[in-house]
């Protein structure tokens, strides 16, 4: 019996993580078991919202209000709100216990109000319409609104309020002039960009601007064929209808959403079917190549200039195009993977420490750049790579650590990088330490190495042969004028001294001339 009811609470956990669009594939045996299995988890056939993990029913929204018409007048207020409900939820009403609504109706029938912390209804699935009055002796000055109610047409005695006035939870209804409204009107922008991939990525940035009253604009299809949506972010409450129209809360101003799209087959074209008024009859597309997947080059009849275009400032470097009605992006490959020139972008910036006794060195290693191939860093003997991290800016105490192992020979000794931006912290130990060091240790090239190296009392960097600069070393001290003046003192010496004079003085001058008081 205990393993049986072990196996049914393992058969729930599966069953109610799988996402709402993946139920029909459900087998047929386990389809009765549906109904138990998602008791109280009805919210999960609702839109998520973006950027939300999908945990809580707080994630999902299952009820989308439509405009909340409020009539005030001196004996009370009518309401009428329309309501699109995916799953069971309870909406808020307008009024408080001061306020309350009266002779509610839901689709022309009556219906209960209950105290949620203000008024509420329970709606069941489907599209609702709702009619209430709310009765009052005097005009208050202001009447609860939830924000979750954003789109409010506001009319005091018979003419409209544009903008409605809000703090808040509260609306204002003590405005005493009434001002002219402004005819509606809605202005998009729209900008795409075609990042290259598997699959390939669409980012479209819809710049919104409008005027008059607030209210719920349905504009698109807002992706062209061959992309299904990922994710909708923006500044107004928005969603994604099914047929691929976006529904959008518009306010007096203007606000930016981004929809993230991907690639439903392999891409060699791209087509742009702009929708209807006011969906603007010309797009500008810019396309980013992954030339560590391929190379290739996008074409199309108008090319444009980015940044005339006022296509997003982080896209002025792609090529840009204007696309109408029909035109297509044309994306031509050039050849896959690499090139034989392409090869990793790194630098690293190195501190060593020479132990007290000379026999070893500590390193402190910070590798940045750009990745395209390998996708791992390993350290060669003598240098063992004891410690490594995954880095922001700089070092800090609270980085993320990576596991060290070894490499393709126990000579190895380095760690795995999967993502193409490099910022890595490592520590090295090179023992035994010896005359000579490679500049890097590591078993990658470097378009630049910069060490600093610190010497415990009464050791002295000779020289660095291969590297372009070598301050603080013996030989850089060395100026074509030291050399001048220490052979003539050294020939001095010779004819006043004889041979044994002129090698005393040149060793002299060779071990203590660059000595401070020498």
């Amino acid at each position: 019996m205990r393993v049986f009811l072990q196996r049914i609470a393992l058969f729930v956990l599966l069953l109610s993580a799988v996402p709402a669009q993946a139920q029909s594939s459900i087998p047929a045996s386990l389809e009765p078991w549906r109904g138990w299995v998602l008791q109280g988890q009805e919210y999960r056939a609702c839109p998520l919202v973006a950027g939300r993990p999908g945990n809580a029913e707080a994630d999902f929204l299952c009820a989308w209000p439509g405009v909340l018409a409020l009539s005030a007048e001196a004996g009370g207020a009518g309401v009428v709100q329309h309501w699109r409900v995916d799953a069971e939820s309870w909406v808020p009403l307008p009024g408080d216990a001061e306020h309350w609504p009266q002779q509610v109706t839901l689709d022309g029938q009556a219906a209960a109000v209950v105290d949620r912390g203000g008024p509420a209804l329970r709606l069941a699935p489907g599209s609702h319409e709702i009619r209430a009055r709310i009765p009052w002796r005097e005009r208050p000055q202001t009447l609860r609104v939830p924000q979750t109610l954003g789109l409010v047409a506001l009319t005091i005695d018979g003419k409209p309020v544009v903008p409605a006035q809000r703090d808040g939870d509260e609306l204002s209804l003590g405005r005493t002039s009434i001002d002219t409204p402004e005819a509606d009107s809605l202005e998009l922008h729209v900008y795409r960009r075609l990042t290259d991939g598997v699959p390939a990525e669409l980012t479209s940035v819809i710049e919104v601007y409008a005027s008059g009253q607030a209210r719920e604009e349905v504009i698109g299809p807002a992706l062209p064929q061959g992309f299904a949506p990922l994710s909708l972010v923006g500044e107004w409450p928005a969603r994604l209808d099914a047929d691929g129209r976006l529904r959008i809360r518009v306010q007096p101003g203007n606000a930016t959403l981004t929809l993230e799209a991907r690639a439903t087959a392999p891409l060699t074209e791209a087509t742009a079917h702009p929708a209807a008024a006011p969906w603007p009859k010309q797009e500008i597309w810019s396309y980013a190549a992954a030339p560590r997947l391929r190379v290739t080059s996008a074409s199309s009849p108008v090319q444009v200039d980015p940044r005339q275009s006022n296509v997003p400032s982080d896209w002025n470097a792609l090529p840009a195009f204007a696309l109408a009605d029909g035109a297509r992006l044309t994306i031509e490959e050039r050849s896959r993977g690499l090139a034989a020139d392409d090869r990793n972008r790194l630098t690293l910036d190195r501190e060593m420490w020479l132990d007290f006794d000379g026999d070893g060195w500590f390193a402190r290693d910070h590798v940045q750049g750009e990745m395209l191939q390998g996708w791992r860093f390993d350290a060669a003997a003598p240098f063992a790579l004891e410690r490594a991290d995954a880095v922001g800016v700089g070092y800090r105490d609270n980085d993320e650590p990576l596991l060290v192992t070894r490499g393709a020979t126990p000579a190895l000794s380095g760690v795995e990088w999967r993502t193409p931006a490099v910022d890595l912290a490592a520590g090295l130990r090179i023992v035994p330490t010896g005359a000579a060091l490679p500049i890097a240790g590591w078993q990658d090239s470097f378009d630049r190495v910069d060490t600093i190296l610190h010497l415990p009392n009464g050791y002295r960097l000779l020289g660095a042969p291969g590297a372009d600069r070598a301050i603080g070393s013996w030989i850089s001290a060395w100026t074509l004028l030291d050399v001048f003046i220490a052979a003539v003192l050294t020939l001095l010496a010779w004819r006043l001294f004889g041979a044994a004079g002129g090698i005393a003085t040149a060793a002299y001058l060779v071990l203590g001339y660059q000595e401070a008081g020498s």
